[in-house]
């Protein structure tokens, strides 16, 4: 159990360093999400598909996300 916990701890801390936040565990598996501000989702009226507007902020966070996920299989 000691050995888990390391591992979420460094999941944990890399997550919330790069806007992420740890979702679920469900034993050795995470959920990790990243989450786009309302402002920047945008709902088609004829089909209610959802998708995000091109800008920076969206560009950054996404970036945030893949350099999380690199970083963690470095520290692991």
């Amino acid at each position: 159990m000691g050995f888990v916990n390391d591992i979420g701890e460094i999941v944990h801390g890399m997550v919330d360093k790069y806007s992420g936040s740890a979702n679920k565990n469900i034993g050795d598996a995470f959920l990790l999400v990243w989450k786009y501000p309302k402002e920047d989702l945008i709902i088609d009226e004829i089909t209610g598909d959802m998708r995000v507007k091109e800008c920076a902020r969206v560009s950054q966070l996404s970036d945030m996300s893949c350099i999380a996920f690199v970083l963690l299989i470095a520290a692991l």
